[in-house]
């Protein structure tokens, strides 16, 4: 979507403008306060919190400085991708209409599997060795092969981004050796790039625990974008980019599986965050023999995501056409984490999250806890963009990391 132009006598017809940032950012010390004072009503004993199971944490100045961060990237992220203009929100309310007839159809609402193709391993991929810092990897490049499902609205849209069609992954692999355990990556939104591998502690699995780490690059992510910015165009109110991109999403990651299997992989662990998380729980419902399975700030819920996201001048459009109702929650149905069964066995599903989430939420995580019928959960005292600094995650992601592949398939 392109910037829009602002016009202070709109009349319906065009783009309404988006907030204004300098206003959303005098906002965030308020929403800030706002949770604060939240957070120290739940800690008093006449509460009822909606969700018991989420521990209350003392309100601390970190806490406060967590929360007050994820605020911040909120209102500095831009939001135009979430501002339809009027033409554009009569033909994604007739598409999305669309494609849930064709769900309905295939029967995909009871057995959301159907609309997901197990894919063979790339039959020729390229390696580009190259360097990050430090850090020796090698950049992974194959076709994606990925076709949108037949007769879905939007599939000739999705198949016009031409860098997305070439899928990119980092690794860094042991050399000699071919039998070793796999780590597979999942990085968050408008990520996506070769810092990832820094952001992730890989050479520390790869070097000190002896895994091969792989980093797929999720579709529109990094190399694969469409628009100026990593992630332009994937999560937005254009629902069938987001069908089409958490399809794509498994087909992509699950090839690098392949690739990884064809390559002496004894286990296979996959750990994601925000969106990686998502991705990583969407393809723990579909992958069969994953050695574990990490969900850090997970969302699970696009649906729920367009409806906190939307901005406030944007929503009464966007209700006209009452495509955040029940419409958003059966087109994003095929590809919800919610609606597989995870096959990975119960005591090797972990997930990670933080009482402070203002983005994803502690309820996204308490949901798929739930979902995964309560399994080893962390939660930690901070943010959504707190988790990379939290020691407590550290040492829980890597002992999930450690406990998934023993003893049957030991790191070397």
């Amino acid at each position: 979507m392109s910037t829009p132009e602002r016009d202070d006598t709109n009349t319906g017809t065009e783009r309404p403008w988006p907030d204004v940032p300098v206003r959303k950012l005098a906002q965030t010390g308020p929403r800030t306060a706002g949770f604060m004072a939240r957070s120290l009503r739940r800690a008093m004993p006449f509460d009822r919190p909606r969700f018991p199971d989420i521990p209350t944490r003392p309100t601390t100045p970190a806490l406060l400085l967590g929360a007050l961060a994820d605020e911040l990237l909120l209102a500095t992220m831009s939001n135009d991708r979430l501002v339809p203009s009027e033409h554009e929100l009569r033909r994604i309310a007739a598409e999305t209409r669309a494609a849930v007839d064709v769900i309905r159809r295939h029967g995909w609402l009871e057995d959301p599997t159907g609309y997901h193709i197990a894919p063979p391993a790339p039959p020729q991929v390229e390696l580009e060795r190259k360097r990050f810092g430090r850090i020796r990897y090698d950049e992974l490049t194959f076709d994606s092969g990925f076709e949108p499902v037949p007769d879905m609205p939007g599939a000739d849209r999705w198949r016009a981004m031409e860098a997305n069609r070439v899928t990119h992954a980092y690794v860094m692999r042991h050399r000699g050796a071919t039998d070793r355990p796999w780590l597979v990556h999942l990085h968050g939104f408008s990520m996506g790039v070769p810092s990832d591998l820094e952001a992730f502690h890989s050479l520390h699995y790869h070097r000190d625990l002896g895994f091969n780490v792989i980093h797929p690059v999720l579709p529109l992510h990094g190399p694969r974008r469409a628009g100026k910015r990593s992630g332009d165009a994937f999560i937005t109110l254009d629902f069938l980019n987001n069908v089409h991109g958490m399809a794509q999403a498994v087909w992509d990651v699950r090839r690098c599986i392949a690739w990884a299997r064809s390559h002496g992989a004894t286990s296979v662990v996959v750990h994601g965050v925000s969106l990686g998380a998502y991705t990583a729980a969407l393809l723990s419902g579909l992958e069969p023999g994953l050695g574990g399975v990490i969900a850090g700030v997970p969302s699970v819920d696009l649906a729920w995501v367009m409806r906190q996201h939307v901005p406030e001048k944007a929503r009464p459009a966007v209700d006209a056409h009452g495509i955040l109702g029940e419409l958003a929650d059966q087109v994003h149905h095929v590809v919800s984490p919610l609606a597989f069964e995870c096959l990975v066995p119960e005591d090797r599903r972990f997930i990670y999250a933080g009482v402070a989430d203002r983005m994803a939420k502690p309820e996204a995580a308490h949901r798929l806890w739930e979902h995964w019928d309560e399994p080893s959960i962390c939660w930690y005292g901070g943010s959504h963009v707190g988790f990379a600094l939290s020691r407590e995650v550290r040492r829980f992601v890597g002992d999930a990391i450690t406990a998934s592949v023993a003893p049957q398939h030991p790191v070397m």
